[in-house]
């Protein structure tokens, strides 16, 4: 594939040499980040004793310690780096950079000369420092996969521009690189729906790339690093066959015949083929690299921290969980510092899996205290939680103790996720909560978990809050909660089993599953969609949502499933009659434009109950809601249940919060002008709603005349839905999942 330099740098706003932007993108990393990073970069310069990659680790560190305000040692290392590469870019553009920021122009100019040079040679490496940084760099607020194509692309183009470079030790450390940045985004391929091409490709060039390094016949002192650690990511490529549904809807591992025949064909031609059956033979020529290194040369090296690592993952992944720890042990134990965090972490994975639970719990804490990253909260997280209900019998006060750690790093976990798409965080802390009897909160976690979940496996996240809620319906029916209650949970659980079903097709296996464990519960909501949701627009593959219900009954219980069913419609029918009757007696409003009851066949939600008090001190309402009938339910359902159920926000919503008696539009005007903040949803159909046009209308009108520029909240629902007189104003993207993070910003912006 050909790159364009300049699209690159145009890409990235920056420009061979200038990564220290990368680190500018994270928006003043905290000390004890940026503190962690110098712990990684001093153990690979340690791991390096000469190349590119000592060099790009020293760049690096050097961009850490003037964002650490050390500026003196940043101005060493990179004069360390012009010692023994006097060309290098990077080094200069960093010197130049810490200057300009110091305000010492003329020594800046000084280096900045030095960026002049149209040298391929020069820039391909530059490129290649860049990407390094990247691939070490402090978090980018981006999801892993799309931080991790910055530096492939990186890589690819330094790659291009060596091709005709003498430097092969420099093209070999980069292929290293690539190879490893192409494993990170195969394994979030998993994450994402529809990515079976991508997968595809990064598993072939990832090979392809590692293979350039495992191949060469001479192995310099300094190159054994790479080729043994370069054989552990070939045995971890291969380990990765793909996963397929069996007859029973379980996922496993494909066989080898299963896989793509693409793959095994390119496998074939690079003579890695036989390593299919056994990949562990990897990892064992990776240590054999080692040996032979040892046998050439008079002083005995040990095998890689990395090597060691990735190789005790493989024998993880096998539940071979006593060899791997094995494994894991002889990398602490060759570098047990700062530096090799990922060891101690791998390390506490397994004695989970051991059940030791408190020795996972001891090195989980000591990894985290150095970067708590969100998944590695989680981790810690569930160690308490098994803690918790050890001693939950035995020791009420220990018990306790652990609940709150467990809570509060759950709490920490999620709130660090930030723009990353992890529902399996989501689902954990649902699952927990859900143990502790927090049922509500554990039902808006998986919803959190279900909205963001792109992957093949999405099916996970909709199966614990379905299942949630269906314990949640039966439990509140076996209590005699109001008739009103038990509504508001039917019509919820008909909410998100009809988005389910549409974002995730047939559900077919799922729905087997609680149709066996939920019979009764389950003929409730089939029998709801027949009632009230049986119209053509519901329809699904030309089939009503009770008819793919129905499909997955077994054939000798259809009659007593369509008896059951059939009472569940009798009983609908009176309740419509009933409340029917009662409309006519006090009047119903009526929709404008079919003249028939407002949403009785699709918008049956009850919104949920506010907070008793605003956040606000000045207003009696934190925001108000403008949306049209086509997106009540995501109101009702996720939006209302997030900002005022999960955060404590108090919104008002012209159907639920107008006063009985008053004009129902002097009402909406009302609220338009005593709310902080609006949020619009919109759609495409948006428009063809008087009333929605009329309330968006005063709103832009207040906005303009008192001159509050953050009071309009755009919230996209559909893809070209952006109303036209909001077109100056940026809006919230939720055509697939919300950010909450950015609309909690904009409702506490002044």
């Amino acid at each position: 594939m050909d790159y364009d330099t300049k699209d690159i740098w145009r890409k990235y706003g920056e420009r061979p040499g200038l990564f220290h932007i990368s680190l500018n993108a994270s928006q003043n990393p905290p000390a004890q980040l940026l503190t962690h990073r110098i712990k990684v970069m001093e153990k690979l310069i340690r791991e390096f004793p000469e190349g590119f990659s000592r060099q790009a680790s020293r760049n690096l560190l050097g961009v850490c310690y003037f964002y650490n305000n050390e500026y003196l040692k940043a101005v060493e290392t990179f004069q360390e780096v012009l010692k023994i590469d006097p060309n290098s870019v990077t080094a200069s553009a960093n010197h130049a950079f810490v200057y300009q920021r110091l305000k010492l122009s003329s020594s800046s100019k000084k280096y900045s000369f030095e960026l002049g040079s149209n040298e391929v040679e020069r820039q391909g490496i530059a490129l290649a420092d860049q990407a390094f940084a990247f691939i070490f760099d402090c978090h980018v607020e981006k999801d892993v996969l799309e931080r991790n194509k910055v530096p492939k692309d990186l890589l690819v183009q330094s790659l291009v521009k060596l091709q005709k470079s003498d430097r092969q030790d420099v093209v070999m450390e980069i292929n290293y690189w690539l190879g490893k940045t192409y494993y990170s985004l195969l394994t979030q391929c998993a994450r994402r729906k529809g990515t079976e091409t991508m997968a595809k490709e990064f598993y072939i060039q990832g090979i392809e790339a590692l293979v350039k390094v495992t191949g060469l016949r001479k192995q310099g002192e300094f190159t054994k690093e790479f080729v043994s650690t370069a054989w552990a990511f070939l045995g971890l490529f291969l380990s990765r066959r793909g996963t397929i549904r069996d007859e029973s809807g379980k996922w496993k591992v494909k066989t080898i015949e299963q896989m793509d025949d693409d793959i095994k064909d390119h496998l074939k031609k690079l003579d890695l083929f036989e390593f299919l059956e056994t990949p562990e033979d990897c990892f064992k020529n990776g240590l054999e690299c080692v040996i032979s290194a040892n046998e050439e040369s008079c002083e005995k090296s040990k095998p890689s921290t990395e090597l060691l690592i990735r190789y005790a993952m493989f024998l993880k992944f096998k539940e071979r969980y006593e060899e791997a720890l094995e494994k894991i042990n002889q990398s602490l134990e060759i570098d047990d510092s700062e530096g090799n965090w990922f060891a101690w972490t791998v390390r506490a994975d397994i004695l989970f899996k051991l059940g030791k639970i408190d020795e996972a719990i001891k090195d989980r804490e000591i990894a985290c205290s150095w970067n708590a990253t969100s998944h590695h909260l989680c981790e810690l997280a569930k160690s308490y939680q098994e803690k918790y209900k050890s001693c939950k019998a035995t020791n009420e006060e220990m018990a306790n103790e652990f609940l709150l750690k467990a809570s509060g790093c759950f709490l920490r976990a999620v709130q660090s996720l930030r723009q990353e798409k992890r529902p399996e965080i989501h689902r954990a802390y649902g699952i927990f909560l859900r143990e502790i009897g927090e049922v509500r909160e554990a039902i808006e976690c998986f919803k959190r978990a279900i909205e963001v979940d792109t992957a093949n496996r999405a099916t996970i996240s909709f199966t614990q809050l379905f299942e949630t809620l269906l314990q949640l319906y039966k439990n509140s029916i076996l209590l005699g909660k109001n008739e009103s209650e038990i509504y508001k949970l039917l019509h919820e659980m008909a909410y998100f089993y009809d988005v389910a079903l549409r974002k995730h097709e047939q559900l077919t296996h799922e729905t087997k599953r609680f149709l066996k464990d939920y019979e009764v519960e389950m003929s409730d909501l089939t029998a709801y969609f027949q009632h009230y949701r049986n119209d053509s627009s519901m329809q699904i593959n030309e089939k009503s949502i009770s008819e793919l219900i129905t499909s997955t009954v077994e054939p000798e219980n259809i009659e007593k499933w369509n008896e059951m069913v059939e009472k569940n419609l009798t009983r609908f029918d009176a309740r419509e009659k009933s409340k029917k009757s009662s409309e006519n007696a006090e009047g119903v409003t009526l929709c404008f434009k079919c003249k028939s009851r407002v949403g009785y066949r699709r918008q049956l939600s009850a919104f949920p109950v506010p907070p008793e008090k605003p956040r606000s001190i000045r207003y009696p309402y934190d925001f108000y809601v403008i949306f049209s009938p086509l997106d009540r339910d995501w109101v009702c359902h996720v939006l209302l249940q997030t900002l005022e159920v999960s955060y404590g926000y108090k919104g008002a919503v012209a159907e639920r919060d107008t006063i009985p008696g008053s004009k129902d539009l002097f009402e909406r005007i009302s609220f338009i002008q005593n709310c902080p903040k609006i949020l619009v949803v919109l759609r495409t159909e948006f428009e063809d709603y008087p009333e929605c046009n009329y309330e968006l209308a005063h709103a832009l009108h207040r906005m303009n005349d008192g001159k509050s520029e953050n009071l309009v909240i755009p919230i996209c629902r559909t893809i070209n839905g952006m109303h036209p007189s909001l077109k100056t104003i940026t809006y919230l993207d939720a055509v697939d999942d919300c950010d909450w993070n950015k609309l909690i910003k904009a409702l506490e912006l002044k």
